[in-house]
Formats: structure tokens, C-alpha cells, sequence
């Protein structure tokens, strides 16, 4: 795509996002995308969205494992951002209308402390070092765009990956002790389980998709900034909600979050 091209989709994306409508012909739109033009469009989005109010509070970590990118015709993992107007505490609320089709994911959320600059390829144990907190968390998905099945994996890159919210539970204490790998997550919607797994689905642990995220921010011109909000990463694919209720994630033994949805 020409940037002529790349500026009407983002626009077109970003309209859709602040009116809250239903997108169902991004898949057509972004069939032919590249992931290198996906995420131009996405980085633009980003900026309209902010000129419409939407600020960035952070970055996700999506598809993390290649039984999740590799249907999607991705190379690996992808990043996208997460609004100021999406971060909730445990117990939020959402109100009928929006997210238009709600699912949830179980994540660890990272709050930063200090810039994580470029200059140096981060790792798992390097990156502590920038993290300020770490919580038992959920992340809110949209399917936005009708039959979402429908949609590749560049078209899901160009609109943040199905974000809606970040709902922040459970502080994790002495996290930098956790075996990343081994904890298990699971999710429940009106007290059915709906998926669940270990730490290892996210990359191998929370702590290497972060130092993946800070690494692929440097290769794209961003780098992770202190007080930045992320989703490091779903233990399990997206699990849309058959309607109204309480929806849980929980890491076992350590806490989690909860929303109601109307």
C-alpha cells in the first residue's frame, strides 16, 4: 500500500473505532495487506484515535503461540496498543452497546517503571529490572467486525488486535520469584469455564513476551516507557461471551479479575 492508501484505511478504522460500528468489511479491505503495511496502519490509527481522544496507555501481546498466528497467515507473535480509557480495575462494569460482542483472555498485566530504551536486546531477566508491578488481569476483546473468523491476521493488526480493555486484579507479590511457565490460567463466564492453560502458552513465560515486546518496539521506532500499562499475553485463544454476566480470569493460587457485562 501507498501512504495515500495506508491514511484512508486508518481512517477509515479509526471512524469505526469512535462511533463504536461494526467493521464488517475490514476483511475484505485487508486481504491483501502485508504485516509490514498492517502495522503502518495501526501506528496511524494510533494517532487518530489520539486526535479523537483515545490516548495510548500501553501495548499487548497477541497470538503468542504459533498454534494461534500461524492459521492467520502471521509470521509470529504481534503488538498493538491499549487505550487510557480502556484500563479498568477489577469489577468494571461494561454497559450494553460496548464492547458489541465481548470476549476475554487471561493475562498477566505489567505496569513500568523506567523506560526500557533502545541500545540493548532485552530478555526476560534483563526486563524486570524496568517493571514497576505485576497483577493477575483480563483482557477485554471485540469482535467488531461481524464474522471475525473471516478476518486475517494483518486485518487484526491494523485495528489493535480485537483490543477493547485491561482490567487490572490481583497484585502479584514477589512476582520476580514466579515460574512463569508453570502457573495456570483459566477463564469462566457465569461460573462455566471457558479455556484455561500454563504460563508457557505466553512464549514460554509473561517475562519473555515483555522482553520480546521491548525488542520489537525498538525495531519499529517506540520503545516501552515508564508507566506504561501492557498485556503481556493471553494463556489461551480469545473465549467470546454468550451474553450478559460476570466473566472471571484467575491464575491459580495468585488472583484475578472480574467484570460484569450487561
Amino acid at each position: 500500500m501507498d501512504a495515500k492508501e495506508i491514511a484512508a484505511l486508518a481512517d477509515r478504522i479509526a471512524e469505526g473505532r469512535l462511533n463504536r460500528t461494526t467493521m464488517d468489511w475490514l476483511a475484505g479491505a485487508t486481504a491483501s495487506l502485508s504485516e509490514a503495511d498492517a502495522y503502518k496502519v495501526q501506528f496511524a490509527v494510533h494517532d487518530r484515535l489520539g486526535a479523537g481522544g483515545m490516548k495510548l496507555a500501553g501495548w499487548k501481546v497477541a497470538f503468542a503461540v504459533p498454534a494461534q498466528y500461524e492459521p492467520l497467515k502471521l509470521s509470529g507473535p504481534a503488538f498493538a496498543g491499549i487505550y487510557t480509557s480502556g484500563i479498568k480495575q477489577s469489577g468494571a462494569v461494561f454497559e450494553k452497546g460496548w464492547p458489541l460482542k465481548a470476549g476475554i483472555e487471561c493475562e498477566m498485566v505489567a505496569r513500568m517503571a523506567k523506560d526500557a530504551p533502545a541500545g540493548t536486546q532485552y530478555t526476560a531477566d534483563s526486563i524486570k529490572a524496568y517493571v514497576a508491578n505485576l497483577y493477575c488481569g483480563m483482557e477485554v476483546v471485540d469482535n467488531r467486525y461481524g464474522d471475525a473468523s473471516k478476518l486475517g491476521g494483518p486485518g487484526r493488526i491494523t485495528d489493535d488486535v480485537l483490543q477493547a480493555a485491561c482490567i487490572i486484579g490481583t497484585e502479584i507479590k514477589d512476582w520476580q520469584k514466579l515460574d512463569f511457565a508453570t502457573v495456570q490460567g483459566r477463564s469462566e463466564h457465569e461460573g462455566k469455564e471457558l479455556a484455561a492453560g500454563p504460563g508457557s502458552n505466553v512464549m514460554g513465560g509473561a517475562m519473555i513476551s515483555l522482553a520480546w515486546l521491548a525488542n520489537r518496539l525498538i525495531a519499529n521506532g517506540y520503545a516501552l516507557k515508564a508507566g506504561d500499562v501492557i498485556l503481556t499475553g493471553s494463556v489461551h485463544p480469545p473465549q467470546f461471551l454468550s451474553g450478559p454476566g460476570v466473566a472471571k480470569t484467575e491464575f491459580v493460587g495468585l488472583g484475578g479479575a472480574e467484570i460484569t457485562v450487561k
